[in-house]
């Protein structure tokens, strides 16, 4: 049975998405803020993390930086009922693969998760070839999903991240549309908000510092890694 941990500093919200996933199956572990989540997931590893943003005591982007510094692997969604590019751009910088927003359907929630999971499974049985380019002077590698500036430490990408700079870097030099992106890292049926894209890229191009300027965008074409 796999586990998702939940952090919200509701009880009402808790107790409706524990209700909600525990009817598909899901064993679900809860906890009342961002604290109490990174104890829990240290302490039960779960499947899938999703964290709310606004959180006593620690809120959901220190938490979630604390448990991607435990497992470089495991989903973690934020969800939020007012919803910010500031907060979400940050909150994917420090790891998190995916975000949505609470007002969202019961059915699209399990679905997104669904979709998670399903990526992790993936990710964990595959034997992945080391993918490793340059962009200007930063070197990275897909195989690790990090960047490494010269004479810096390395930084983690996300598998979001990554999966969208491996995309960009098989058509490099020719633009790639956000509808193409999307598929590519929730599967060809997701319909959803291209913006969020974005919100990725923002993320993406902080990481990579000054090469973040070789992803260049196109309102009608999408995003293009330059030669």
């Amino acid at each position: 049975m796999e586990t998702i941990l939940i952090a919200d500093d509701e009880r009402s919200v808790r107790n409706v998405f524990k209700s909600i996933f525990e009817a598909e199956g899901y064993a679900v572990t809860l906890a009342r803020d961002g604290a109490e989540a990174v104890r829990l997931f240290d302490a039960k590893r779960p499947d899938l993390v999703l964290l709310d943003v606004m959180m006593p005591k620690m809120n959901g982007l220190a938490a979630c930086a604390e448990i991607r510094r435990l497992d470089a692997l495991v989903p973690i969604m934020f969800f939020t009922a007012m919803p910010s590019e500031i907060s979400l751009v940050r909150g994917l910088g420090m790891g998190a693969d995916d975000y949505i927003d609470k007002s969202r359907t019961p059915d699209e929630f399990v679905a997104r998760v669904k979709a998670a999971l399903r990526r992790r499974l993936a990710a964990a049985s595959a034997e992945r070839p080391r993918e490793v380019f340059l962009l200007g002077a930063v070197t990275v590698d897909l195989s690790k999903m990090s960047v490494e500036k010269k004479g810096e430490p390395s930084m983690a990408l996300t598998r979001t991240e990554a999966i969208i700079l491996g995309a960009l870097n098989e058509q490099r030099g020719r633009y790639v549309n956000c509808e193409s992106l999307l598929a590519r890292i929730y599967g060809d049926d997701f319909r959803g908000d291209t913006s969020r894209i974005r919100s990725y890229i923002s993320s993406l191009k902080k990481k990579l510092g000054p090469a973040g300027d070789m992803i260049a965008n196109n309102y009608r074409s999408g995003y293009c890694l330059i030669k």
